[in-house]
């Protein structure tokens, strides 16, 4: 049961980096378009500056994922290289422990304004109003899905971390 659930978890983090793949070159065309228009045809269009930073909110949070699945989370390992491995495992499961807690928080604090923001019609008020659950979602979503990829790779029996953050230091 459990190997079919990180399976599927797996799955949506492989998506969510795809989807924000996808978005990365909405931003980038989206952006060109602007630039011929705007520069060009002297015709700039109203939706451009809004599509980009939405698209860009949400791919960073559907990329988190997968960057905490891999170790390419911001992580300062110099003295978790020095620790001998036995150390360094045991401290590793504290330090994911804890940034599993602190993502699970977020994502909670995250679904209860998603719940307020839906419930209260919250738009963000640009030159096109968008309900603002639409793009704060991501965040909540970015936070959860992460806060699991954590939990996976503690090991509760032995209290050690499958370490996958690598220094750059040397």
């Amino acid at each position: 049961m459990l190997r079919t659930l990180a399976k599927a978890h797996d799955a949506l983090t492989f998506w969510s980096f795809v989807a924000a793949t996808v978005l990365l070159g909405i931003i980038f065309l989206t952006y060109c378009l602007e630039v011929v228009l705007r520069y060009l045809l002297n015709s700039p269009t109203s939706w451009s500056g809004e599509l980009i930073s939405y698209a860009q909110c949400a791919s960073v949070f559907l990329v988190m994922p997968l960057l905490t699945k891999v170790g390419g989370h911001v992580a300062i390992t110099i003295v978790i290289d020095k620790l001998p491995a036995r150390v360094a495992a045991t401290v590793s499961w504290f330090l994911y422990f804890i940034s599993a807690v602190v993502c699970l928080m977020v994502a909670w604090f995250g679904l209860d304004e998603n719940l307020r923001q839906y419930i209260d019609n919250v738009r963000l008020m640009r030159v096109h109003a968008v309900p603002q659950w639409w793009i704060s979602t991501f965040i909540t979503y970015g936070f959860l899905m992460s806060a699991i990829h954590y939990l996976r790779q503690l090991d509760f029996r032995n209290f050690s971390a499958q370490y996958t953050a690598t220094s750059t230091i040397g």
